[in-house]
């Protein structure tokens, strides 16, 4: 599966403010529940799958990239929500870089074969130094989607 079959301009952030791994999967539910038009409820059990996640190891793959994903009952299709944050903060990633690239996954509880494709595809983009700092530079929301796009076209 594809970027451009997960990822859409609202949900794709530039310059977010967190100042902790928790805050940002706090957010990162928030951002995600709003697009598929959920409760506050549905906010709250997608934060706690985000963090029952976490607790079985981190979702940062290094390099300052961080992938975290987590299965959730009703959701028909896989979600994606790419995040820069303004200012890099810590994963428990296994190289100890701080995290400042967030591409967040919500999957269908069946979905299985497709969620590995899709993490397989992402991961490969996101460890490629040249994509990262493009990435990075990116100034605004617009930005930050069309460059998602162009590294998926390209690989």
């Amino acid at each position: 599966m594809k970027i451009t079959d997960v990822l859409s301009l609202e949900m794709t952030h530039s310059d977010i403010h967190c100042l902790s791994k928790k805050r940002l999967l706090e957010s990162l539910a928030g951002i995600v529940n709003t697009y598929l038009g959920g409760s506050q409820e549905q906010s709250d059990s997608l934060f706690h799958r985000f963090i029952a996640r976490e607790k079985l190891g981190s979702t940062a793959i290094g390099d300052g990239v961080a992938i975290p994903h987590c299965r959730a009952a009703g959701v028909t299709r896989i979600c994606g929500c790419l995040i820069k944050l303004d200012k890099p903060i810590n994963f428990d990633a296994f190289d100890d870089e701080p995290v400042d690239l967030v591409f967040g996954l919500i999957v269908p509880e069946e979905k299985n074969d497709e969620h590995l494709a899709t993490l397989a595809r992402i991961a490969s983009i996101m460890q490629r130094e040249d994509s990262r700092q493009l990435l990075r530079e990116c100034k605004n929301n617009q930005d930050l989607y069309n460059t998602a796009i162009a590294l998926e076209r390209a690989n």
